[in-house]
């Protein structure tokens, strides 16, 4: 009895996986057939620009702190959706500079290096984390340094990009005995962009 109900087993098994497997056989595309295939290169590498706006704050824990507003552009070259470098150019405004600054116009211009790439691969992601990293100077101030963590929600090949970023500045400034010297600042800092 126990070797009927196990045979009997047996085929329903069998019958029920021969009845469920696919007839036809799968083949994977070639590349010459399929558009995403085709395209991939051209999403991966070559000319890269973004437009953003800034805005931050000082972060001193005492005295008086200030803000700061900035649009930036930076254009380079992609070589994959982990890394591309580039150069960029901004207008910086700063709010409430008092005496913080030995210069009486509130404005800078920052220029820097910048790379940046996705922490994961975004073929399959509308919104892909991204890091970035920028260097360079400030005219009228001195050298900065911008690190950032944030999101990058689109296409890879145009995408609002949304991050956080600290900024560590020198500012000039003027000391007590009114002699010119540059101060350490760090800012904390949104970002808001469109990245083709």
């Amino acid at each position: 009895m126990f070797r009927k109900a196990l045979v009997l087993l047996f085929m329903t098994v069998f019958i029920l996986t021969s009845f469920s497997t696919e007839k036809e056989v799968t083949r994977i595309p070639i590349v010459s057939q399929d558009p995403l295939q085709e395209n991939l290169y051209s999403y991966n590498s070559g000319f890269w620009i973004s437009a953003e706006g800034i805005g931050g704050y000082s972060c001193h824990l005492s005295g008086h702190n200030m803000g700061l507003a900035e649009i930036d552009i930076t254009a380079g070259y992609r070589f994959n959706e982990y890394i591309k470098v580039g150069v960029g150019i901004g207008m910086r405004y700063y709010i409430d500079q008092k005496d913080l600054r030995r210069y009486s116009s509130p404005l800078g211009m920052p220029l820097f290096i910048a790379a940046r790439g996705n922490m994961i691969r975004g073929k399959y992601h509308k919104t892909v984390p991204y890091w970035g990293f920028e260097f360079g100077g400030s005219l009228r101030d001195g050298i900065m340094f911008r690190p950032t963590v944030g999101l990058h929600i689109g296409e890879p090949r145009g995408a609002f990009i949304l991050g956080l970023s600290y900024m560590g500045q020198n500012i000039a400034m003027l000391n007590t005995k009114a002699q010119k010297i540059n101060h350490y600042t760090g800012f904390a800092c949104l970002r808001l962009g469109y990245e083709f």
